[in-house]
């Protein structure tokens, strides 16, 4: 199987759970943020990476342009905002995510420490934000060992099978009910 074809055919089974968040694939989700000062005029870059499958809710709105927005004090702009969404620049709102899944068909140890490490640095930004690396096929043992920053590592060797896939829908709850927990606490 393809990796496409696993991400979408996973993103049509997760639909069906009707979480109270929105649900898409390849939404941009920041990242890091940069300042950058040239002359008088100070820069906030706002980078993202797009995600394969993630819940959310909207955070900055596909009409918001990679360049014109403004952090302002009464009529002043005090800071000018750079919103960096890779190729997603017209097509996806700016995700805040609650649970990322990273599909993969197969893993290398280049793709799981790349993707452990997208995970820690989303969660400087998101703390309260859940990761699944989830596997078309076996794990392999280094698996475990470098994807230190993933909540779950989750195997599926056939999109058809109840069983699995009812193992799966549980840690997805289960961890989107540790985000919002988590988020809770972070705003009271």
């Amino acid at each position: 199987m393809i990796e496409e074809t696993f991400r979408n055919t996973l993103l049509r089974k997760l639909k069906r759970l009707n979480l109270p968040y929105r649900l898409d694939k390849e939404v941009p989700i920041p990242y890091k943020h940069i300042y950058v000062k040239n002359d008088d005029k100070v820069t906030l870059e706002i980078w993202c990476f797009k995600q394969d499958i993630v819940f959310f809710k909207p955070l900055f709105d596909v009409n918001i342009p990679y360049r014109g927005a403004t952090i302002q004090y009464y009529d002043q702009n005090l800071i000018n905002v750079k919103l960096e969404k890779d190729n997603a620049q017209k097509t996806k709102d700016v995700g805040m995510p609650f649970l990322i899944i990273e599909t993969k068909c197969g893993q290398s140890t280049h793709d799981v420490m790349t993707y452990s490490q997208k995970a820690e640095l989303i969660k400087t930004i998101f703390p309260y934000c859940k990761f699944i690396f989830c596997i078309y096929g076996n794990v392999k043992q280094r698996t475990f060992r470098h994807g230190l920053n993933f909540d779950a590592i989750v195997t599926i060797s056939n999109l058809n099978n109840h069983s699995q896939l009812q193992k799966f829908y549980r840690t997805v709850c289960s961890l989107m009910k540790k985000s919002k927990d988590e988020l809770s606490r972070l705003s009271s």
